[in-house]
């Protein structure tokens, strides 16, 4: 082989082993610090608003909504017991139920997260019992087709270009040393981004712990504090999420209560570290809630002029008259969506409820179907 062969062969060799690592930049990283917050007056700074989920046989939701989005003024509920995915439109009459539970083809055992692909108009279910996803049709609902999936993955979203962005959880497959990949649309493997730090079978992150605002691609994992832009085939480092006086347990502390490969998640929990947190986005706003030794907190980041402010979930709630928030659960037509379970705002019987909440906790029952409770910067 002659020298210009050679290096003509190298090159080649470069350029694919270099397009086939993961590109990470952190050019744009912001640390937001959500130090506890109490002089601030709460109704000067966040519109609320309610919508009353409509409950009848068909659309029993479970326990509670693990997740909530809008599209096509429709609003996809996925139940948090069950794992069922409902429509209900946007005054929250029931629409139709999605699929249906089952062990068959065309359905689904449990659903852990759905993802929107606008470009198709189908609604993706991810049925981690069967490792699957379950496509639907997201004007009819029908069935349109499925797919295996690599054990561990839990949620994705559509990047665009065919590709999905995966966050992948589990320690004994392929990718077990890696927090998130991308696949095509048939989940064929493309590549790999977000080394881990930490290695485990046991997770406090959500179930869908990716999250796009028009279009763009934002995700996080449970032992690390970043949250990632993915734009095209590189990632970002974004936003830097500190939490006041407390912090994500650290890497030697993790290796230390999980030595043998123990369960030690509830060592973690009676500790002074931040034992889980979730993170949602729209335009204007970042939303994260934490868990610090049984206590509940949530922190507000105004992205238009860099405010922000946290509290207890207690005081927050106390604060705005809203009664028990139960989670955080996504965004509905740009506005941060958390759940209200009727069972709690009756029993609490609060009588400074806010006037539109007190109307409907007046006509709801113990066992109905949750309120969203919107929230939004003014």
């Amino acid at each position: 082989m002659n020298m210009r062969n050679c290096f003509s062969l190298c090159l080649a060799v470069f350029i694919l082993f270099s397009c086939n690592q993961p590109t990470q930049r952190t050019d744009a990283l912001h640390t937001i610090n959500f130090n506890l917050e109490n002089n601030i007056d709460l109704f000067d700074m966040l519109e609320v608003s309610f919508i009353k989920l409509e409950t009848n046989d068909k659309c029993l939701i479970n326990r509670t909504i693990r997740q909530v989005e809008s599209a096509f003024g429709k609003l996809f509920i996925l139940s948090g017991g069950e794992g069922k995915l409902f429509v209900f439109d946007s005054s929250g009459n029931f629409i139709a139920p999605i699929g249906n539970i089952g062990a068959g083809p065309q359905e689904y055992i449990f659903c852990s997260s759905f993802s929107i692909d606008y470009n198709r108009n189908i609604i993706s279910l991810v049925d981690m019992v069967q490792k699957k996803v379950v496509n639907y049709s997201l004007i009819n609902y029908d069935f349109i087709s499925e797919h295996r999936i690599v054990e561990g993955l839990t949620c994705f979203e559509y990047m665009g270009n065919d590709k999905l962005l995966w966050h992948n959880l589990v320690a004994q497959n392929d990718f077990a040393g890696w927090s998130f990949i991308t696949t095509d649309f048939n989940q064929k493997y493309i590549s790999k981004h977000v080394k881990k730090d930490f290695i485990t079978g046991y997770h406090t992150t959500p179930l869908k712990s990716i999250y796009k605002i028009d279009g763009d691609i934002f995700a996080y994992t449970g032992y690390n504090s970043n949250i990632y832009h993915f734009i095209g085939d590189s990632v970002t480092k974004l936003y830097k999420i500190e939490f006041g006086q407390f912090a994500l347990p650290s890497m030697d502390y993790l290796e230390k209560i999980s030595r043998g490969n123990v369960n030690f998640l509830h060592d973690l929990a009676q500790s002074n570290y931040v034992f889980s947190f979730s993170a949602i986005g729209v335009r204007n706003t970042l939303v994260v809630d934490y868990t610090v030794f049984n206590t509940h907190y949530i922190g507000f980041y105004n992205k238009l002029n860099d405010q922000i402010f946290s509290y207890s979930m207690e005081d927050f709630q106390k604060k705005l008259n809203i009664g028990k928030i139960d989670r955080i659960s996504g965004v509905v037509n740009n506005t941060i969506a958390a759940v209200l379970l009727p069972f709690h705002l009756v029993e609490e019987n609060v009588d400074n409820y806010t006037k539109e909440l007190q109307r409907l906790v007046d006509i709801s029952k113990d066992d109905d179907n949750p309120i969203l409770c919107l929230l939004r910067f003014k």
